[in-house]
């Protein structure tokens, strides 16, 4: 598709008022406004009739990749003090037993490692403790269908994003929409590149990615295959409210002021006409970071836990809870700002504390998120004739921070660039583009918002009125912050959620790509030196992994004209 681009005129958005629906002509709604929408245009004229779902679960994990000995302790591999074992993709030395013979990569000197993504460099996998899984749902009704797949990786970038949709589509799918959502995992294999042996040096393991993208294919196809007539239950759950004074601070930490933090566990789950259930979908945002950074064993995380909760229910000696069977899929919600567990004490439902980087403590958040995404089904609200609908809208967005652009130069990150001349070097007036895209999906009462990155919660909720820290120990703005945010400056909405104008919206962070974090304007504050190397004073991180101060404008543009839009 060619580039579309969404542009600001003047620094004016030449657009519609927030609210506005789609202008009738002759034939229908106009959807001009948008690169496409279902129902009402080619090949998805319709969206009457039952609804329609189908999931499905592929493995995953790694398949070819070598260990090693962690001999100084330090999680980073360093070939002066550490030894890895040249056994091949099998990871099978002659002197193990059932050994068949030497096979790809054995014995040739080279340390086939797979990094691990999140943190630092040179964290090498050394061993698997849960699998990595591409997670599918289709849902249909009449012929408008879109497939929600998500990945447990860091983040999938929008170009690889788009192979998979071709992929699906040659293999000869009907979904009209492919969403492709990473869960920002940060204890799995590097797919988009920064993670490597050592700064600079490309992270990715052409092979796994291959193998992803050959497993995410699969579980579209698969769950395309398995739809069935559902109905729908969606609900919303409040992570705060059991947890007494403590609150949010039982399962996540928002490590930037102002502490703003989306408390709602949003759950939908698809029942088929013997009343199993088909698929259950679960919209949380936190960072699947639990393990830290000196975890050497392969792992989704929580959501690892929380799918398995949803799915095989809870035995707590102070709460039982069923599951609902079926396929759990895990939607990242917004996660930046920063939301993370990193630092927080999780008491499980028996009250047990959960301090330090462990698979007790993920398994403990996953067991609280699931026990309250089944909570938001037993109270949710029965849909009997829910209907699908999708708005798409791309957007070019600048690389206004040189540290990506330097990325990008060094081959460091693998996608197109474009809107620039090679010849010149990049300054305000040669600034490279990237394209990447939007998606607005309704299935029934429920909206869904993809975002292309890392969204902090605030700019979906509001909360500048300090009402969304949900927790007596913790403060709206830290007393020690040496340059507290202003806010008196901040926006005052309306903000993302109200603008999607559903009964239950959800934001999908990581929705097709993963461009950093989305700071907003007000409080977009960058080094005076050393801008996106150094942390200004404050709570300023972000910045620095971040495209620049133009993305969030844009992007709240793109989004006001994608909800004002699409059917």
């Amino acid at each position: 598709m060619p580039h579309r681009g969404f542009w600001m005129v003047g620094g004016l958005f030449m657009g519609v008022a927030c609210g506005e629906s789609p202008k009738e002509g002759a034939d229908g709604p106009d959807y001009s406004m948008l690169d496409r929408a279902c129902p009402g245009t080619d090949g998805c004229a319709s969206n009457t009739g039952a609804l329609r779902v189908g999931a499905a679960v592929v493995d995953v994990s790694p398949e070819c990749w070598e260990t090693w000995d962690d001999l100084d302790g330090n999680s980073e591999y360093d070939p002066s003090t550490d030894v890895f074992y040249d056994c091949g993709c099998d990871r099978m030395c002659p002197s193990d037993e059932g050994y068949a013979g030497p096979d790809d990569g054995e014995a040739d000197g080279a340390f086939q490692a797979l990094w691990i993504a999140g943190f630092g460099n040179g964290r090498a996998m050394a061993s698997v403790h849960d699998a990595i899984e591409a997670r599918a749902v289709v849902m249909e009704s009449g012929d408008t269908s879109v497939a929600i797949v998500t990945l447990d990786v860091v983040g999938w970038f929008f170009d690889d994003a788009m192979i998979i949709r071709d992929a699906v589509a040659a293999a000869g799918s009907s979904v009209d929409l492919v969403i492709v959502q990473a869960t920002h995992n940060h204890e799995a294999p590097d797919t988009m590149g920064q993670w490597g042996r050592r700064f600079g040096e490309r992270g990715v393991d052409e092979r796994y990615m291959v193998q992803i993208i050959d497993g995410a294919v699969e579980a579209v196809l698969a769950a395309e295959s398995a739809r069935t007539d559902v109905s729908m239950v969606v609900g919303v759950a409040d992570s705060a409210a059991p947890f007494g004074d403590k609150g949010t601070f039982n399962t996540v930490r928002d490590s930037r002021d102002p502490v703003i933090i989306d408390e709602e566990v949003g759950a939908a789950a698809f029942i088929d006409s013997s009343g199993q259930t088909v698929a259950t979908l679960v919209n949380w945002g936190n960072h699947p970071e639990v393990l830290d950074s000196r975890n050497l064993e392969l792992t989704a995380d929580f959501p690892w836990a929380l799918r398995d909760t949803v799915e095989n229910g809870l035995d707590y000696a102070s709460r039982t809870q069923s599951g609902r069977g079926g396929v759990t899929v895990y939607l990242q919600g917004a996660v930046g700002g920063l939301m993370t567990p990193l630092g927080v004490t999780v008491t499980d439902w028996d009250g047990v504390d959960h301090a330090d980087a462990s698979f007790e403590k993920a398994r403990a958040l996953g067991d609280i998120i699931g026990g309250l995404a089944l909570d938001a089904l037993e109270t949710g609200v029965a849909v009997a004739d829910a209907r699908v609908s999708f708005g798409v809208l791309r957007v070019d967005l600048p690389i206004e921070n040189f540290g990506f652009q330097a990325l990008f130069l060094m081959e460091v990150f693998e996608r197109d660039m474009f809107g620039y001349d090679d010849t010149r070097p990049f300054d305000d007036n040669n600034m490279p583009l990237i394209e990447t895209e939007l998606n607005l999906v309704t299935v029934g009462p429920l909206r869904l918002l993809t975002i292309p990155g890392e969204l902090t919660p605030e700019l979906a909720i509001g909360g500048y009125d300090g009402s969304r820290v949900r927790s007596s120990m913790v403060e709206f703005v830290d007393p020690s912050n040496p340059a507290p945010p202003d806010l008196t400056a901040a926006p005052q909405g309306p903000f993302l959620k109200e603008r999607m104008a559903g009964d239950f919206n959800w934001i999908l962070g990581l929705g097709n790509d993963e461009l950093g974090y989305f700071v907003p304007s007000y409080n977009y504050v960058l080094h005076p030196t050393q801008p996106y190397i150094s942390e200004a004073d404050g709570d300023h991180y972000e910045e620095t992994n971040s495209l620049g101060p133009s993305t969030v404008p844009m992007l709240l543009e793109a989004a006001e004209t994608l909800t004002a839009h699409s059917p």
